[in-house]
């Protein structure tokens, strides 16, 4: 059989919904999809019921396919994502604002924010807000001259136990986690016309937030500013 080259996988986890979805790469149609859903009143994901589930699928899916399925999307549903915020400043810069400068900031509030949360690990990076001259901007001026400049960061983050387990899981199918994705953040980004929680984490692991650092090797039409020069230091 033959890798998964041409298809996207995506695998949505919760307490109460376990789905996964298969989709070919250059094409929207959905070629696989199966969701069940878990009658418990607990509000922890059932690492049991989610490998059973997986038993009767990824064969499954691999048989009628004749495609391995190597990597795949992880979307999360649960309380458990930690939100933390951080401001980091570059004084006295007087001069353009290029990469340079930010992967700098990016990269020291990326080490706060892992030294400060031991065991966390962190799913998404956003910039919410530029400070420029004590200016505010929702995204980055282009070829912005200034003296001083500050980046208001959200970093959210989950238990690296939580995601070596669902990852251990994947391992025993031979398949690794491409990228992880909150439910939450997804349905805070989207108006509430959105439903479709797919078709929202594809937008994202897309790149439609131009304000999402996504520190990611893989190619993508539609990558966001940061991910396509982040590329350049991952």
């Amino acid at each position: 059989m033959n890798s998964d080259k041409d298809f996207k996988s995506y695998l949505l986890v919760s307490p109460k919904k376990i789905a996964i979805l298969v989709k070919e790469e250059l094409n929207p149609k959905e070629i696989y999809k199966k969701e069940i859903f878990v009658h418990t009143e607990s509000n922890s994901i059932n690492l049991e019921f989610l490998s059973h589930f997986l038993d009767e699928n990824i064969f499954k899916i691999e048989k009628t396919f004749k495609r391995f399925i190597k990597n795949i999307y992880l979307i999360i549903d649960t309380n458990d994502f930690l939100p933390i915020k951080i401001s980091i400043r570059k004084k006295d810069h007087n001069n353009t604002i290029d990469t340079k400068n930010l992967i700098y900031l990016l990269n020291e509030a990326k080490d706060q924010c892992q030294k400060t949360l031991e065991n966390q690990r962190i799913v998404h990076t956003t910039i919410e807000n530029y400070l420029i001259d004590n200016i505010s901007y929702s995204s980055l001026p282009e070829n912005k001259e200034c003296g001083n400049f500050c980046l208001d960061i959200k970093f959210i983050c989950i238990s690296d136990k939580f995601i070596k387990n669902l990852e251990n899981i994947l391992k025993r199918y031979h398949i690794s986690v491409n990228q992880a994705v909150s439910v939450e953040y997804l349905n805070q980004y989207f108006s509430q016309n959105e439903h479709k929680i797919f078709d929202m984490a594809e937008k994202i692991i897309s790149g439609c937030n131009e304000n999402e650092i996504i520190f990611s090797n893989k190619s993508s039409k539609n990558k966001g500013f940061f991910e396509k020069f982040f590329n350049l230091f991952s």
